[in-house]
């Protein structure tokens, strides 16, 4: 019965491989979008949100429901169908906080805030893309059973680190813009995207430390 559990769990965590593709998907869509939100192009990154963006965290929310509902069947244990069921919740939130902050700057003018802080979020936003692909790479070395599995997993760990870093300083510069902004709500708006996308890094560390415990547990 372990090993049938376990044959089990590595089928679903091959469906989560579908999951996760939506999110990078849509880490992807959002790099672009943000770097039409710099250039100012917002109608092209309003059509740009509703047709990618929106679609993309609507069908990783469908890949979330095909997966618990098979989790919930055939031989788990309970330990085991809770890490999974953990994976892919968690996963879901870096797609429900990118989707979060492109609304949220559909509510800005771009052209209103500084050049430099607008490039500093389209490069925050590069450090995000960077750690969902090395997230990737960690949940292949999972599913395929690579030893270079924790290795991945610990470089998620230090791009968090990086991007908390940096959100830390771009953080500081949006404050320091309020104090002479025009709109107060733009310089709030972009506070909180800032926000956003360091939480959607946050859940990509507890994605990894999640791989983790499911590697270390497979090994047992």
């Amino acid at each position: 019965m372990i090993w049938i559990g376990r044959r089990k769990e590595r089928e679903v965590l091959k469906l989560s491989k579908r999951h996760f593709e939506k999110v990078l998907d849509l880490a992807k869509s959002f790099r672009q979008y943000v770097t039409l939100y710099v250039d100012c192009r917002m109608d092209e990154a309003s059509r740009l949100y509703e047709n990618s963006i929106f679609q993309l965290e609507r069908q990783a929310d469908d890949q979330k429901e095909k997966i618990l509902l098979e989790v919930s069947k055939g031989p788990f244990h309970p330990i085991d169908r809770e890490d999974v069921i953990r994976l892919v919740l968690t996963m879901d939130d870096i797609a429900a906080n990118l989707k979060s902050a492109a609304r949220k700057l559909l509510y800005t003018d771009p052209c209103d805030a500084p050049s430099d802080i607008r490039n500093d979020l389209l490069k925050l936003t590069d450090l995000l893309v960077e750690l969902v692909l090395k997230l990737g790479e960690a949940l292949d070395a999972l599913i395929s059973g690579s030893k270079e599995v924790l290795s991945l997993a610990d470089a998620v760990e230090r791009k968090e680190e990086e991007i908390d870093e940096f959100r830390h300083g771009l953080i500081a510069r949006i404050l320091s813009w309020g104090d002479s902004a025009e709109r107060l709500s733009n310089v709030l708006m972009l506070k909180e995207v800032a926000e956003n996308i360091e939480n959607a890094s946050d859940k990509g560390e507890d994605v990894a430390d999640l791989i983790r415990t499911i590697a270390i547990a497979g090994s047992l």
